[in-house]
Protein backbone atom coordinates (compact mmCIF):
# COMPACT_ATOMS: atom_id res chain seq x y z
CA UNK A 1 0.00 0.00 0.00
CA UNK A 2 1.19 3.49 -0.82
CA UNK A 3 2.02 6.13 1.75
CA UNK A 4 -1.03 8.35 2.58
CA UNK A 5 -1.26 11.57 0.61
CA UNK A 6 -0.54 14.94 2.21
CA UNK A 7 -4.20 15.93 1.77
CA UNK A 8 -5.30 12.94 3.84
CA UNK A 9 -2.73 13.61 6.56
CA UNK A 10 -3.56 17.31 6.66
CA UNK A 11 -7.26 16.50 7.01
CA UNK A 12 -6.65 14.12 9.89
CA UNK A 13 -4.41 16.66 11.66
CA UNK A 14 -7.11 19.30 11.08
CA UNK A 15 -9.77 17.13 12.71
CA UNK A 16 -7.49 16.41 15.68
CA UNK A 17 -6.91 20.15 16.02
CA UNK A 18 -10.66 20.82 15.86
CA UNK A 19 -11.26 18.28 18.64
CA UNK A 20 -8.49 19.83 20.77
CA UNK A 21 -9.69 23.42 20.32
CA UNK A 22 -13.33 22.44 20.85
CA UNK A 23 -12.51 21.47 24.42
CA UNK A 24 -10.50 24.66 24.84
CA UNK A 25 -13.35 26.97 23.79
CA UNK A 26 -15.81 25.32 26.16
CA UNK A 27 -14.21 27.45 28.89
CA UNK A 28 -14.94 30.79 27.20
CA UNK A 29 -16.92 32.88 29.63
CA UNK A 30 -19.78 35.13 28.55
CA UNK A 31 -19.19 38.78 29.53
CA UNK A 32 -21.99 40.49 31.40
CA UNK A 33 -24.50 42.52 29.38
CA UNK A 34 -23.47 40.95 26.10
CA UNK A 35 -26.17 39.68 23.79
CA UNK A 36 -25.69 36.26 22.33
CA UNK A 37 -24.30 34.98 20.10
CA UNK A 38 -21.60 37.63 20.35
CA UNK A 39 -17.93 36.70 20.48
CA UNK A 40 -18.66 33.18 21.75
CA UNK A 41 -20.07 32.13 18.38
CA UNK A 42 -16.96 32.93 16.31
CA UNK A 43 -14.78 30.04 17.55
CA UNK A 44 -17.58 27.56 16.86
CA UNK A 45 -18.06 28.89 13.33
CA UNK A 46 -14.31 28.68 12.72
CA UNK A 47 -14.18 25.11 14.04
CA UNK A 48 -17.07 24.05 11.81
CA UNK A 49 -15.36 25.53 8.75
CA UNK A 50 -12.03 23.89 9.64
CA UNK A 51 -13.77 20.54 10.31
CA UNK A 52 -15.59 20.63 6.96
CA UNK A 53 -12.37 21.56 5.16
CA UNK A 54 -10.53 18.75 6.92
CA UNK A 55 -13.18 16.23 5.96
CA UNK A 56 -12.99 17.41 2.35
CA UNK A 57 -9.18 16.98 2.42
CA UNK A 58 -9.53 13.47 3.84
CA UNK A 59 -11.98 12.52 1.09
CA UNK A 60 -9.79 14.03 -1.61
CA UNK A 61 -6.66 12.36 -0.22
CA UNK A 62 -8.44 9.00 -0.09
CA UNK A 63 -9.82 9.30 -3.63
CA UNK A 64 -6.45 10.35 -5.08
CA UNK A 65 -4.34 7.91 -3.04
CA UNK A 66 -3.05 6.09 -6.15
CA UNK A 67 -1.85 9.26 -7.91
CA UNK A 68 1.72 10.44 -7.47
CA UNK A 69 2.41 13.71 -5.71
CA UNK A 70 4.68 16.59 -6.55
CA UNK A 71 7.46 17.46 -4.09
CA UNK A 72 6.13 19.24 -1.02
CA UNK A 73 8.45 22.20 -1.36
CA UNK A 74 9.11 23.45 -4.87
CA UNK A 75 12.44 25.07 -5.50
CA UNK A 76 12.82 28.02 -3.15
CA UNK A 77 9.79 26.97 -1.08
CA UNK A 78 11.62 26.82 2.23
CA UNK A 79 12.88 30.38 1.70
CA UNK A 80 9.32 31.57 1.01
CA UNK A 81 7.92 29.91 4.12
CA UNK A 82 10.76 31.24 6.26
CA UNK A 83 10.20 34.76 4.90
CA UNK A 84 6.45 34.54 5.58
CA UNK A 85 7.10 33.30 9.12
CA UNK A 86 9.49 36.19 9.78
CA UNK A 87 6.88 38.62 8.41
CA UNK A 88 4.32 37.23 10.87
CA UNK A 89 6.73 37.78 13.75
CA UNK A 90 7.50 41.31 12.60
CA UNK A 91 3.76 42.02 12.38
CA UNK A 92 3.25 40.73 15.93
CA UNK A 93 6.06 42.97 17.18
CA UNK A 94 4.71 45.95 15.22
CA UNK A 95 1.24 45.37 16.72
CA UNK A 96 2.64 45.66 20.22
CA UNK A 97 4.60 48.81 19.39
CA UNK A 98 2.45 50.71 16.87
CA UNK A 99 -0.98 49.12 17.31
CA UNK A 100 -3.46 47.63 14.88
CA UNK A 101 -4.40 50.67 12.79
CA UNK A 102 -0.84 51.57 11.83
CA UNK A 103 0.67 48.07 11.58
CA UNK A 104 -2.03 46.21 9.67
CA UNK A 105 -1.97 48.16 6.37
CA UNK A 106 1.80 47.75 6.14
CA UNK A 107 1.59 44.07 7.08
CA UNK A 108 -1.17 43.44 4.52
CA UNK A 109 0.93 45.18 1.87
CA UNK A 110 3.96 43.05 2.78
CA UNK A 111 1.92 39.82 2.82
CA UNK A 112 0.44 40.55 -0.61
CA UNK A 113 3.90 41.09 -2.08
CA UNK A 114 5.25 38.05 -0.28
CA UNK A 115 2.48 35.76 -1.54
CA UNK A 116 2.18 37.12 -5.09
CA UNK A 117 4.68 34.65 -6.50
CA UNK A 118 5.17 35.25 -10.22
CA UNK A 119 2.03 37.39 -10.53
CA UNK A 120 2.20 41.06 -11.42
CA UNK A 121 0.77 43.23 -8.63
CA UNK A 122 0.18 46.95 -8.97
CA UNK A 123 1.30 49.13 -6.06
CA UNK A 124 -1.82 51.33 -6.11
CA UNK A 125 -4.13 48.31 -6.05
CA UNK A 126 -2.15 46.77 -3.20
CA UNK A 127 -2.32 50.00 -1.16
CA UNK A 128 -6.10 50.23 -1.67
CA UNK A 129 -6.57 46.58 -0.72
CA UNK A 130 -4.40 47.04 2.38
CA UNK A 131 -6.43 50.03 3.57
CA UNK A 132 -9.78 48.37 2.85
CA UNK A 133 -8.76 45.13 4.59
CA UNK A 134 -7.62 47.11 7.64
CA UNK A 135 -10.87 49.08 7.77
CA UNK A 136 -13.04 45.96 7.38
CA UNK A 137 -11.10 44.04 10.04
CA UNK A 138 -11.26 47.03 12.39
CA UNK A 139 -15.02 47.40 11.93
CA UNK A 140 -15.60 43.67 12.25
CA UNK A 141 -13.68 43.31 15.52
CA UNK A 142 -14.47 46.64 17.19
CA UNK A 143 -18.13 47.02 16.20
CA UNK A 144 -19.18 43.47 15.33
CA UNK A 145 -17.37 41.43 17.98
CA UNK A 146 -16.82 44.28 20.46
CA UNK A 147 -13.16 43.37 20.84
CA UNK A 148 -10.56 46.00 21.60
CA UNK A 149 -7.64 45.89 19.21
CA UNK A 150 -4.06 46.65 20.27
CA UNK A 151 -3.22 50.36 20.42
CA UNK A 152 0.50 49.79 20.78
CA UNK A 153 2.98 51.04 23.32
CA UNK A 154 3.47 54.35 21.49
CA UNK A 155 -0.24 55.24 21.53
CA UNK A 156 -1.38 53.88 24.89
Amino acid sequence: MKKPRRDFITGVVGLVGVAFFYFQILDIKKPAKLLEPGPRLMPYVALIIIALSSIALIIRGWKDREKSEKPYFPQGGIKKITRSYILLWLYAIALSIFGFIISTPFATFAFIYDLKGESKVKVVTTVIISIVVTAVLYAMFVYGFQVRLPKGILFS
